[in-house]
């Protein structure tokens, strides 16, 4: 048989993890079986094994293309002149431009990390890297003067990934919410406690309006 060149090799893997996510979120993950994978990939159970020799080797194949596909959105953030700005926008891109697939397989996978420690641990591994990418970008904005010196960089990447853990939630709960608003709401309080206070300018009207100081008792020159 020729040899596949990396191109292929990439597309092939592609393929079977697309069609792993598409049967964990149609049959859960202990109800989704290799056979019903290779079938939706269109392959022989023998070359998919070549790739993936087990549904756990599966999700973490899903879990490393989510983690590529964090991090490209980070360099961009970092790149930005407005932080928060950027970081909003990344949100809502995730949150509003994914497909409904996409949140039921963190919701199956969230689970099944419950109950499957090898799972659980890719799970976490997941979080860590999105946390650290979240708190360096943090420390560029507190660097650049950007944002506040004595922000806490682990308690706001923190606070943003329980933020979009928690709409994803409502994403899955409700068909037809919209988180734009709320982001927009919560991003808005991150502004008020994250921003640098600015210099304030003496006010001319309220200068005006100060009286003189009080003269009583003091005898005229």
């Amino acid at each position: 048989m020729p040899k596949l060149d990396d191109h292929d090799r990439a597309d092939r893997r592609t393929r079977i993890l697309d069609a792993a996510k598409e049967c964990f979120v149609r049959h859960g993950f202990h109800s989704a079986s290799m056979q019903q994978i290779c079938a939706a990939a269109g392959m022989s159970a023998g070359n998919l094994y070549r790739y993936f020799p087990s549904k756990d080797a599966l999700i973490a194949g899903l879990c490393a293309r989510d983690m590529e596909e964090a991090a490209a959105g980070f360099a961009q953030v970092r790149r930005s002149a407005d932080i928060l700005a950027s970081l909003e926008a990344l949100m809502v891109q995730h949150l509003c431009g994914s497909e409904r697939a996409d949140y039921a397989l963190w919701a199956e996978t969230t689970a099944e990390g419950t109950r499957n420690a090898a799972v659980a641990a890719l799970g976490l591994r997941v979080h860590g890297f999105i946390r650290d990418m979240l708190e360096d970008i943090v420390r560029q904005g507190i660097a650049a003067g950007a944002l506040r010196a004595d922000c806490a960089p682990r308690r706001i990447a923190m606070f943003l990934i329980a933020l979009f853990d928690g709409l994803v939630v409502q994403l899955i709960r409700v068909p037809d919410y919209d988180p734009r608003p709320d982001i927009a709401h919560t991003m808005r309080l991150l502004r008020a406690d994250l921003l640098p206070a600015k210099t304030k300018r003496p006010d001319p009207t309220q200068r005006r309006l100060r009286m003189p100081p009080s003269r009583v008792g003091v005898a005229p020159k």
